[in-house]
């Protein structure tokens, strides 16, 4: 049973792949509101209910993104906003909601929302990536090019526009303020997920690294198989599990080849199910992090540390400047971005001492405490600015156990898109 009022959120991630945008409806619809989601879908979805998340109605569209080249990403956002704002506007006309979630990429996505601002519904941008820092990263610019500066500018039209921004770090929050933005405008929610039944880290024999990652050059996978061949004299049944996809796979799988690990290093050649792939995560030895310091990577948070220490998985990690912040040197073994022989040497280190890993993995998992979903979900909630007593029928208890029951039930184990 529902509470009467109505979000709607804007992503032009895909439902329900979109870990965070899975996340965040999901949080929703725990809450017993009624949410609208335009969005990305496989199949063209229209006012669609989604099993088992009562509430729920889709508006997708299947739009494909391509990463290959630049060229494609502006013509992917503006393909995407000209659906949205179709639809956002047809929905604002109909009905009156109480808060519109918007979720970046791209900035400009929050201008969909100008019938819905008429009617007075409450405008969050929900800023999972800093579009200047981005686009220079993308492209290989320097802050002062033209791409960059267009990207400043949008960013700074939509953070006024909206009533309240949220971002996944303080130093995402801090460049936020430096721009311009008003520190009480601005909440920083980690991008963490529910964890809760998921159990903790039970290493299986032999023993595997593991890496979770859209497969993009600036995930830095080539430098974990660069590391892999540094690894196979010492290691002789060590592999790795790469669990995802994307443009860069082919390269991927030749490197891997090339360097004669096709027997060591093994592609899902897929996104998995959430659930599915935390169970691989789980039963991995060592997380691995290898992002590169391309001045994006710097600013993120990425919630592949947040998994891998919720559920004590001991982490290698690239040293970046964001990471560092939440997690000290004694929580993960840091190697400098980029860096084979820095990586290799530090998976070498705690396969062979596996109490300093065990150590390691404890203490990370203390500092998740505080970054956890189920401690950071009351944030997202009040920027929402849906605090209010008609959201209090259930304790806060109560909204941790449906935080706990209602975990990711849109993924379905099969990994289908668990519509009707």
């Amino acid at each position: 049973m529902t509470d009467g009022r109505r979000v709607l959120v804007v992503s032009r991630h895909p439902y329900p792949i979109g870990t965070t945008l899975r996340r965040n409806v999901t949080q929703l619809i725990n809450w017993r509101l009624n949410v609208d989601v335009v969005c990305l879908t496989a199949s063209f979805r229209w006012a669609s209910p989604v099993v088992d998340q009562p509430g729920l109605r889709l508006y997708g569209v299947p739009i494909r993104a391509r990463r290959s080249h630049a060229f494609w990403y502006p013509v992917h956002y503006v393909t995407f906003f000209l659906w949205a704002l179709f639809v956002v506007s047809l929905l604002g006309l109909g009905r009156r909601y109480d808060v519109i979630e918007v979720e970046n990429t791209p900035d400009f996505l929050v201008f969909t929302t100008v019938l819905a601002r008429i009617r007075r519904s409450r405008i969050v941008l929900f800023s999972m990536e800093l579009m200047p820092e981005l686009t220079a990263a993308r492209l290989g610019l320097d802050r002062q090019a033209l791409p960059v500066r267009v990207a400043t500018s949008i960013e700074r039209a939509a953070t006024s526009w909206v009533d309240h921004v949220i971002t996944v770090s303080e130093p995402c929050r801090r460049i936020l303020v430096r721009r311009g933005l008003a520190s009480d405008k601005v909440t920083v929610v980690p991008n963490s997920h529910p964890v809760a039944g998921l159990g903790s880290s039970t290493p299986s024999e032999p023993a595997f690294l593991v890496i979770q990652t859209t497969l993009i050059p600036r995930y830095g996978v080539d430098i974990a198989i660069q590391a892999m061949a540094r690894l196979t004299g010492e290691w002789p049944t060590l592999t790795l599990r790469i669990l995802g996809q994307g443009e860069s796979e082919p390269s991927l799988v030749e490197l891997a080849g090339r360097l004669g690990l096709d027997d060591r290093v093994h592609f899902s050649h897929g996104f998995l199910p959430w659930p599915r792939m935390m169970e691989h995560v789980r039963q991995a030895a060592l997380g691995l992090v290898p992002m590169l310091s391309d001045g994006y990577g710097d600013l993120c948070l990425p919630n592949k540390v947040l998994e891998f220490a919720a559920l004590g998985v001991p982490v290698v990690c690239s040293r970046l400047p964001a990471i560092q912040e939440h997690f000290p040197e004694d929580c993960l073994a840091y190697f400098d971005p980029g860096d084979a022989a820095g990586l290799a040497a530090q998976v070498h280190r705690l396969l062979a001492d596996p109490s300093a890993a065990r150590r390691q993995a404890r203490l990370a998992r203390t500092v998740m405490h505080s970054l956890a979903w189920e401690s950071v979900s009351g944030r997202y909630r009040e920027a929402l600015g849906l605090s209010d007593p008609r959201l209090d029928g259930a304790s806060a208890g109560d909204d941790s156990r449906d935080d706990r029951r209602g975990a990711f039930q849109a993924a379905t184990a099969d990994g289908r898109d668990g519509f009707r």
